[in-house]
């Protein structure tokens, strides 16, 4: 009975696993940067996600880029009006694996200059990740 409990438990936990787990869906080994502008903020759980537009070579090109979950944007001051859809944003991240366009981001910086660092920080760091330190205006 044990065993048919913890078989359980281990295939409905399945799927959100490998929903958290970015090394299995985006290539932390290389950081790309866009620029574009945002034509969604869904501040929503398990995680924010911005699209945006890039332009590339005079053709539009629409990416989806997930970021933190709402509750790590809002200890570096973040809310759900901080984007707003029209706004030119510079984001950095990891690309999908399956070459698909997405991005997880890792940090954000807006027209203003004001950078947002877009996962926890590390353990026993008091930094945003990748070098950002907490939101600069």
């Amino acid at each position: 009975m044990k065993k048919t409990i913890f078989l359980l438990i281990f295939i409905i936990s399945g799927p959100s696993l490998s929903h958290h787990n970015y090394a299995a869906n985006y290539d932390s080994s290389m950081i790309i940067t866009l620029e574009g502008v945002v034509t969604k903020f869904d501040w929503k759980n398990p995680h924010i996600e911005i699209f945006i537009d890039v332009e590339e070579d005079g053709e539009t090109i629409s990416w989806i880029i997930p970021t933190a979950a709402p509750r790590i944007a809002s200890r570096y001051g973040m809310t759900s009006e901080t984007i707003s859809e029209g706004e030119r944003i510079v984001i950095t991240g990891w690309p999908s694996k399956d070459g698909s366009l997405k991005m997880r981001a890792i940090a954000l910086i807006q027209a203003n200059g004001t950078g947002w660092p877009l996962r926890p920080p590390r353990s026993g760091s008091r930094e945003g990740g990748m070098g950002m330190g907490m939101r600069s205006n």
